[in-house]
């Protein structure tokens, strides 16, 4: 019989940069889109929001048993 592999002790620090980077690309797109319309402050608070939300989305897709 063979022993059971241990648990990875690196996945809450994945999930962090997951979710980071979900943020940060966000606000990226944000600042995109504030520099074509001319306004950057409703833009990149849009994308802050939205890479968040996107962010925690991708964090539960791949991280469903944390």
């Amino acid at each position: 019989m063979t022993t059971p592999r241990p648990q990875n002790t690196m996945r809450g620090m994945a999930a962090g940069m997951l979710l980071l980077s979900g943020i940060v690309l966000g606000a990226l797109v944000g600042i995109g889109v504030g520099a074509l319309v001319g306004s950057m402050a409703i833009p990149v608070c849009v994308g802050l929001l939205l890479g968040f939300v996107g962010g925690m989305a991708a964090v539960i897709v791949r991280f469903r048993d944390l």
